[in-house]
């Protein structure tokens, strides 16, 4: 299907129904219906290198506009461009999109868990979840002391840490958010890190807090 997925629940978007009218009917549906579990590896860059970039940054009024009064509200930061990231429109958008009820589930750019800028994201998640589950991988190649954030998870000149986030909406829930975090360990490769994910259970691994 070509689309992009933030454009097509812009309010007042007609561009898709427009240049690709053969999906309309499949958009109009996918917007009718509830989608409860999101999964996905959303992009992490949102500025571009040049004009030719193809990471050059979209629009998005409507999504915008919900970080701005979520994340950005909440940030502490002067500087909040990082807030319209790829990745973190993606957790903006998915957060909405599932309404009361449903499960985000999503390897991200792990920069949010320690960013400056990104602190109205950290304040805001658990105000709108029951329950976060929080992977931290490390491959922080940025950090002072690089080593000790062992091997990159995406083989791909990313210099960009990574994390395994869960989501969980439960409307039954009762009391404040429970957020559940691990951090995978220092040093280890990217080897070591794809095993020890590969044999971990979500249900029975133990979680630092």
């Amino acid at each position: 299907m070509l689309t992009d997925t933030f454009q097509i629940t812009e309010a007042g978007d007609t561009m898709d129904a427009e240049l690709f009218p053969q999906n309309n009917d499949r958009i109009i549906a996918q917007q009718a219906s509830p989608i409860r579990v999101i999964v996905g590896n959303p992009p992490y860059k949102s500025g571009q290198g040049s004009a030719n970039d193809n990471n050059a940054k979209q629009p998005y009024p409507t999504l915008d506009a919900a970080i701005s009064t979520t994340y950005a509200a909440r940030s502490t930061a002067k500087l909040k461009s990082k807030l319209y990231d790829s990745y973190v429109r993606a957790i903006r958008w998915a957060t909405d999109r599932i309404g009361d009820t449903g499960i985000v589930a999503y390897v991200t750019n792990s920069g949010w868990l320690t960013g400056n800028t990104t602190d109205g994201l950290r304040i805001a998640m658990p105000e709108e979840f029951s329950a976060l589950y929080i992977y931290d991988l490390r491959g922080n190649q940025r950090q002072t002391d690089w080593r000790t954030e062992g091997g990159k998870i995406f083989d791909d000149g990313s210099q960009t840490g990574a994390a395994i986030l869960i989501a969980v909406k439960n409307p039954a829930a009762t009391g404040p958010c429970r957020i559940h975090y691990r951090d995978i360990g220092d040093g280890l490769s990217r080897e070591d890190k794809l095993a020890i994910v590969a044999t971990s259970q979500f249900t029975t691994m133990a979680w630092s807090w």
